[in-house]
């Protein structure tokens, strides 16, 4: 999967999205609040953060992202990609930019997440707002990114969901009443 935050895809609003995702996918896709504590909530404790890489790198930036700079079109930036899952399986790819400037005071930690979800952090924090999701389809996956604000300091964060997971779902509902519960 070569799928990223910044990926020269077509982002677009879910209004803007054709084809549109089924109804499985799109309540993943729109799901309000930190996809962490869903995914938690399935899991029966299984839940688990696997990271594949983090460091340092310049990254290009769309104007699409949301994360400008006046002059350079590339940033400094943390660079996270880690699996989310459970039950031993592999449920959400997600990628996470933060640039340099973003990580100040309290956001430093950030950087020291380790196999910590990002979302256990981020919504903890009092300042946090959420911009407008985005959604994309990448390979043969969905995707959603959003851009938070930490005290008006932004950072992107896109997640992939992968096929257990949506398999799982699948099973669940043909073993429950038949309906994608919102919440």
């Amino acid at each position: 999967m070569n799928c990223d935050a910044d990926a020269p895809v077509n982002w677009r609003s879910i209004k803007q999205q054709f084809p549109r995702p089924n109804a499985l996918y799109t309540h993943w896709l729109m799901a309000p609040g930190s996809l962490t504590r869903k995914l938690q909530s399935i899991s029966d404790g299984t839940f688990f953060v696997r990271v594949l890489s983090e460091g340092w790198a310049y990254h290009s930036v769309l104007p699409t992202s949301g994360l400008t700079q006046a002059g350079s079109g590339k940033l400094l930036m943390w660079s996270r990609k880690v699996l989310l899952g459970g039950h031993g399986e592999n449920w959400v790819a997600a990628h996470s930019l933060i640039p340099v400037t973003t990580l100040r005071g309290a956001n430093r930690q950030l950087i020291h997440l380790g196999n910590k979800p990002l979302g256990g952090f981020l919504f903890k924090q009092r300042g946090l707002s959420r911009g407008d999701t985005q959604i994309c389809q990448c390979d043969d996956y969905w995707g959603r990114r959003s851009l938070f604000f930490l005290d008006k300091r932004s950072l992107l964060v896109a997640e992939f969901f992968l096929p257990d997971l949506i398999g799982r779902m699948q099973t669940t509902l043909t073993n429950g009443n038949g309906h994608v519960q919102q919440n």
